[in-house]
């Protein structure tokens, strides 16, 4: 009897480690000199995510928003960050977080609108579709 509560509570106390956080990355868009990816992959609503742009090319500013494609979630500004330049290639990185509020649908479809504004005047539009999950 005793052998069966020490294992029921070694079993109990592995059910109750923490969930190691997800750290996958999508890809959201690539081209040869721009890279946009979102972290965690899975975009769990109500949780910090990320969005990651890495280019080649000097950025003079970023705007971008959110809106639901599955269901009305209004309009969600997304505000870029640099966080730098990456010292081996050169190219710089920007950085925005933010969260998705949940809805009634589990695989919430949303609307990624980015404007990217080089250096040099340049402008690129990029529109990237991504799922939320719950």
């Amino acid at each position: 009897m005793q052998k069966v509560i020490s294992v029921s509570f070694c079993l109990l106390l592995l059910a109750c480690q923490p969930k190691q956080p997800d750290v996958s990355v999508r890809v959201l868009h690539q081209q040869s000199d721009l890279l946009l990816s979102l972290s965690p992959a899975s975009a769990p609503v109500e949780t910090p995510l990320s969005i990651i742009l890495v280019s080649e090319q000097p950025i003079a500013t970023i705007s971008a928003e959110l809106t639901g494609i599955s269901m009305y979630m209004g309009l969600i500004p997304v505000r870029f960050d640099k966080l730098g330049t990456l010292s081996a290639s050169g190219a710089e990185q920007w950085q925005a977080e933010f969260l998705l509020g949940a809805c009634s649908d589990p695989a919430m479809l949303w609307q990624l609108n980015l404007t990217v504004q080089y250096a040099d005047g340049r402008k690129l539009l990029i529109n990237e579709q991504f799922n939320s999950s719950w």
